[in-house]
């Protein structure tokens, strides 16, 4: 009987990301240029990332893309990301000219360019899903914990990490008592959440002048189920008038719940 060769891993979103945003070591990009042409599933992965950075450029001003140009170039004298989250926002800012070479290369990274935080977490016991915001700054991107201090303008970044639960509702509740559904964008299904150890959503979120806070939720579960009650226990306590949402939306459902409270 003859083994048949195994499939390499899956790339992770946040290695594409440094592939893309020029932010791995010499070692990383001289593995990358090893690999071969060839990988369907990761080309078409690219493909969508740069159609999801056409749509940011319609939607954005050039001055507004020419400032994230500028972070760029000056981030690309820098080594690997020196805090957490770096480079989430980078490839959702660049000029025709910097996605010109977006597709010089479209290679496989193999197992050594998946370092110990890459691996899926799928199935793994006493993790807890986890909700992840980080801000865009003039050095790349930081991450927001819970009750920290944002502002109007400010760039979001939302991610998450599933910890072996298979389907999630991402929403956020201001202090107007607006509730924004950020996953999935729309309909009331939850939507299927990545395997991998943290996947962040297509597109920045950009806070508005709502005052006081801004709350948001990852509500997660192993099964499919209805993001109605979760909408509607949201528009409930937004509804509230109390000073600031809880840390947990009420709900009735075989779910966990994971928050993150911005104070504007």
């Amino acid at each position: 009987m003859t083994d048949r060769p195994q499939s390499p891993p899956r790339v992770p979103d946040l290695v594409l990301e440094r592939y893309r945003l020029g932010e791995m070591t010499p070692d990383e990009a001289a593995a990358f240029e090893r690999r071969v042409h060839g990988d369907d599933e990761l080309r078409q992965r690219l493909l969508a990332l740069e159609a999801s950075d056409e749509e940011i450029r319609r939607r954005h001003p050039p001055a507004v893309l020419a400032a994230g140009v500028r972070r760029r170039l000056e981030a690309g004298a820098r080594d690997a990301p020196r805090m957490a989250g770096a480079g989430v926002f980078g490839l959702r800012w660049r000029t025709a000219a910097a996605l010109a070479g977006v597709l010089v290369l479209l290679v496989l990274v193999g197992p050594p360019l998946l370092g110990p935080g890459d691996e899926s977490t799928e199935g793994i016991k006493g993790l807890e899903p986890t909700l992840l915001l980080f801000r865009k700054t003039p050095a790349g991107s930081e991450e927001l914990r819970d009750g920290a201090t944002a502002r109007a303008g400010d760039l979001i970044r939302i991610g998450y990490r599933a910890a072996g639960q298979a389907w999630g509702v991402i929403l956020s509740v201001d202090g107007r008592g607006v509730v924004t559904q950020h996953l999935p964008r729309e309909g009331v299904r939850a939507a299927r959440l990545s395997t991998e150890s943290q996947a962040l959503l297509d597109l920045a979120y950009e806070l508005d002048e709502a005052p006081r806070w801004e709350r948001f939720y990852l509500v997660a579960g192993s099964a499919p189920f209805d993001a109605t009650p979760v909408i509607e226990a949201a528009r409930a306590v937004a509804a509230s008038g109390a000073a600031g949402p809880p840390p947990a939306l009420p709900l009735r459902i075989d779910v966990k719940q994971s928050s993150v409270l911005l104070i504007k």
